[in-house]
């Protein structure tokens, strides 16, 4: 008989079963949701300025530079706005070490909330 088939082994559930787990989960998907409608927006707001730049017949080599800090200032500000949102829904959910202060990093809080242990030090997050 292989290990997997038995049912009282440890299982590892699913995040819809755990109440907490399934509320940061919803929180961290929000944030990503939110943050990618927020680029969408500010891309499709540079689009017709970049039609309308093409198309007016000024060629300027400082103003390219300007659009392209734009677009890609407005991606690094949208990566930066997701980092942080993530790290106050880790601090929402006790999820911020006691022991040394670690916030878990923006692709770890689902993890830091299953495990309920610190990354750096191993404490126990919940007290």
């Amino acid at each position: 008989m292989r290990k997997n088939d038995s049912p009282d082994d440890d299982e590892e559930g699913d995040i819809s079963d755990d109440p907490f787990l399934s509320a940061v989960n919803i929180d961290l998907e929000s944030v990503n949701k939110r943050n990618d409608n927020k680029l969408l927006v500010i891309l499709l707001l540079l689009l017709p300025l970049s039609f309308l730049y093409e198309h007016s017949g000024i060629t300027s080599i400082w103003l390219n530079v300007v659009f392209i800090g734009l677009v890609v200032g407005s991606i690094v500000y949208t990566i930066f706005m997701v980092v942080r949102q993530k790290q106050m829904v880790a601090a929402k959910y006790g999820l911020v070490c006691h022991v040394c202060g670690y916030k878990p990093k923006a692709h770890m809080v689902l993890s830091a909330a299953m495990t309920q242990r610190c990354a750096k030090c191993g404490a126990s997050l919940n007290g």
